[in-house]
């Protein structure tokens, strides 16, 4: 989902609104009379409780084996959790784990969503799928906004959230910079991707549209600088993001996730080698761009193509 962060959603008015922000910014809908059609193999519906007690639902699908991975889907601003896992059942292809989360006031989740809220949800769910799959590794996806969510769960070790990988799809680098003029103080620290992306000490994959009509790819660069090293960014050529079907993303993340699994069992220690020593074999980490003809249809065969760029952890 878009994290449509435009001057004319923020512009909202701050006399008499408590949340100006929030009125605009989350947009839940409720949840449609039928179960989604499910492209993949049939998920497990599940269930949570956050720190402050709020009960939430999500899409789980099993790993194929005991101890396959899993991934952690944290959803963008607007929809529900069936509408979110629609759109990510891809990543459950091929025998992999996926866990679909949802947060407070969406759908017929109790509760009212704001920043902190949701980051005790994403926590809620990342707990969730350390217990359902407690020999696998765990890593989190963060789509538009969710992408706040995931690097805060990722940088809040303390919590028992710890991952093993972190992979955002359009992320901004802070909240403030898209709120115009005066009001821009009041959410200097407001979903500070720049500041929670400091604190993760696992490999992050930034994922982001060249021409992201909302977030500028320059987020992406911000991104990867305040990471210390461990982010690479994965740029999407051809149409805008919000054009990009997960379909055509799931398996570039899924070989980049594996390999690093790979690499974490084989060499736990390989991160933190000397730079000469410590080279990544990135067959999967590179340029995601549309293959020579490809039409606005849905048909995802052949519809991306991997160039892998030189690069060193």
């Amino acid at each position: 989902s878009a994290v449509a962060l435009s001057v004319t959603l923020l512009l909202a008015p701050l006399g008499g609104c408590v949340n100006p922000v929030g009125r605009s910014l989350y947009q839940p809908t409720s949840l449609g009379a039928t179960t989604p059609a499910w492209t993949t193999r049939a998920p497990q519906l599940v269930d949570t409780i956050t720190k402050d007690g709020v009960r939430l639902q999500g899409w789980f699908w099993p790993p194929e084996t005991a101890d396959g991975a899993i991934l952690v889907y944290m959803p963008g601003r607007a929809g529900n959790r069936d509408i979110a896992a629609k759109a990510a059942q891809a990543f459950a292809q091929d025998g992999h784990g996926l866990l679909v989360a949802s947060y407070r006031g969406y759908g017929d989740n109790p509760g009212v969503p704001d920043e902190r809220g949701l980051y005790q949800d994403g926590r809620a769910f990342v707990s969730l799928a350390k217990r359902l799959v407690p020999n696998g590794k765990h890593f989190v996806f963060g789509d538009g906004l969710g992408a706040a969510v995931a690097l805060n769960v990722a940088a809040d070790t303390a919590a028992g959230t710890d991952v093993d990988g972190v992979v955002t799809l359009g992320a901004f680098d802070s909240f403030a910079r898209f709120v115009p003029g005066l009001e821009r103080r009041l959410y200097a620290t407001a979903f500070d991707n720049v500041a929670a992306i400091g604190r993760v000490k696992v490999p992050v994959l930034l994922m982001h549209g060249r021409k992201d009509e909302v977030v500028p790819f320059a987020a992406a660069e911000r991104l990867r600088a305040a990471a210390g090293g461990k982010a690479i960014v994965v740029p999407i050529d051809g149409e805008a993001y919000h054009s990009f079907d997960l379909r055509h993303i799931a398996p570039v993340v899924w070989r980049a996730l594996d390999q690093i699994a790979a690499e974490q069992a084989a060499a736990p220690a390989a991160l933190t080698q000397k730079r000469g020593q410590s080279r990544a074999k990135i067959s999967a980490w590179g340029m995601v761009r549309p293959s020579e003809g490809m039409t606005r249809s849905r048909d995802v065969e052949n519809k991306v193509s991997i160039q892998p760029p030189s690069i060193r952890w």
